[in-house]
């Protein structure tokens, strides 16, 4: 173990900036067990990775610092087009690392988080690419040990990758048992095999089990299990039976549903025994893997991307000045933004409608809250049975009647008419208004999107994503605004941005694509300029 001081402290700091070895950390992706993730650049070959740092505190035991290089020996193996590369492990001025293959996209958690439940054909190619690196695992020795929703990355094109094998073990090694004993009950509950819940031995069929577990979150919106804490939702692997699929999902095909049946089943030999079964029955599945997939791929890939006007010259023309406008009529001095925000709403309006040469009312009046549903009509949209309904239909419906459709979701089902499902009502609120305020991010329509994130920063509940998507919200909006015209005026004061971003850079994980995507631009736009000012 290296004695030299380390320039940071991990458990509180932040390392982006530093140099190890040849990687240069740009940003703090997240963090696991024991490790922080950076997106950094590999010098030598000008490529982003993501590198593991170990947590400093944990540097100190020689124990993880073995388990930590056992992590990336064991994933090294796994030479798979399905399984997150590992490139090297290192160590470099006091901080031992991993650098891996950097996956630009999302993860299954987050997909779910945004759109809900999957199609089958989504869920039936999660499975087979999830399979086809399990199998490659298991014939390597390999176990995972957690499979989960947040270790499924998905790609653009349309790639699906398993990530982290951080608790990994590799079978049939005795001699190896001390190094892997403090992780023998590691593992997320919510997907955890009943063996591992009981300290158990462990093989590839606990890994299938997981796999079932998320292959059931997919397709029901949730995990099968929850509970007060971590043990009550062990203890529910072990002893109870989830509601059936076929009860929640009755458009699934039955034979998916038996699929993923088996492969949650309690004891290990009632599983699929390897995961070529698994890849076999999902053949049988009646979708159209080939069609129905490259849809789920085009929607991977466009979700996320911006609305572009078919003339983007003049677009940032009249965006520039509108800008300028905004800073004549702001000039004099306004309080913080936040405390002001019905003014420089109006007169952003106003500003803007000048520039846009009518896209805007040239006399618009301040602008009224979103959920003011008179502003735009609601009647034509179909009012279905449930608020989830509903809001799948928004999720669905063309673009230009978007606005609308998440109107209705709040309008139709207000929170006073549905006390009993009270929890359930207020969460498709939330994310309605949340894609209404992506709808007018992606239209530079700033000035309407900016009372939701202020909404959101005010949220005190146990929902901390939105709390944290209003913040990055604001820094987005106020991000897109600035200019070098703004540089004298107080209402963008730089501090007011700076504040925005440190709400947000270490819980960024909590944000959907769209609004990680946004925040990243802004904080690796600002990192090699303005980096200490986000520590």
């Amino acid at each position: 173990m290296s004695s030299q001081t380390q320039p940071n402290d991990l458990s509180t700091g932040d390392l982006s900036g530093l140099v190890l070895g040849e990687y240069q950390l740009l940003r703090r992706l997240g963090q696991g067990g024991m490790s922080f993730v950076y997106l950094a650049l590999q010098k030598s070959l000008q490529r982003k990775v993501a590198l593991k740092v170990l947590k400093a505190d944990l540097a100190e035991d020689e124990t993880y610092v073995k388990r930590f290089e056992r992590e990336a020996q064991a994933a090294a193996k796994l030479a798979q087009g399905n399984i997150v590369q590992i490139y090297e492990v290192g160590h470099a001025q006091g901080y031992h690392f991993i650098a891996q293959e950097y996956v630009a996209g999302r993860n299954l958690r987050q997909y779910i988080g945004r759109h809900g439940a999957v199609e089958p054909v989504m869920a039936v190619n999660v499975l087979r690419q999830c399979s086809l690196a399990l199998q490659v695992a298991s014939e390597t020795g390999v176990v995972h040990r957690d499979i989960k929703p947040e270790n499924i990355m998905l790609s653009t094109k349309g790639e699906v990758k398993i990530a982290d094998f951080g608790l990994a073990r590799i079978v049939e090694r005795s001699s190896e048992q001390a190094l892997t004993q403090v992780g023998v009950t590691m593992g997320t509950p919510l997907y955890m095999s009943p063996e591992q819940v009981g300290g158990h031995a462990l093989d590839h069929r606990s890994d299938i089990y997981s796999l079932g577990i998320t292959a059931y979150h997919m397709l029901s919106g949730n995990p099968p299990f929850d509970g007060e804490n971590a043990l009550a939702v062990a203890m529910r692997h072990c002893n109870e039976q989830a509601v059936s699929l076929r009860t929640i999902r009755p458009d699934v095909p039955d034979n998916l549903i038996d699929v993923i049946e088996k492969m949650m089943a309690k004891k290990p030999e009632d599983r699929h025994q390897d995961a070529k079964e698994i890849l076999k029955e999902l053949r049988k599945v009646p979708v159209d893997q080939d069609n129905d997939w490259d849809m789920i791929v085009e929607k991977l890939s466009i979700a996320d991307s911006t609305i572009l006007l078919s003339d983007t010259s003049s677009w940032s023309q009249a965006q520039l000045a509108a800008t300028r406008q905004l800073q004549q009529v702001m000039a004099g001095g306004v309080r913080s933004w936040w405390r002001s925000s019905w003014l420089w709403l109006g007169t952003a309006l106003l500003g803007v409608a000048g520039a846009m040469g009518g896209m805007y009312l040239a006399n618009a009046a301040p602008y009224q809250s979103i959920l003011d549903v008179d502003n735009v009509s609601t009647q034509l949209i179909p009012r279905k049975n449930t608020v989830q309904e509903q809001f799948e239909a928004a999720r669905w419906a063309q673009l230009s009647q978007q606005e609308k459709h998440w109107l209705a979701v709040v309008d139709y089902f207000p929170l006073d008419a549905a006390v009993q499902q009270r929890e359930q009502t207020l969460t498709h609120h939330r994310m309605a208004k949340e894609k209404l305020a992506e709808l007018y991010l992606a239209q530079d329509r700033y000035a309407e999107a900016m009372p939701v994130f202020e909404e959101f920063t005010g949220y005190k509940d146990l929902q901390e994503r939105f709390q944290v998507s209003g913040w990055a919200g604001i820094a987005i909006v106020l991000d897109a605004l600035r200019a070098e015209e703004y540089s004298g005026s107080d209402f963008l004061r730089q501090e007011e941005l700076n504040k925005a971003i440190s709400k947000v850079l270490w819980r960024k994980e909590m944000l959907n694509d769209f609004m990680q995507e946004r925040f990243d631009k802004i904080v690796e736009s600002r990192t090699q300029v303005e980096l200490p000012a986000l520590r």
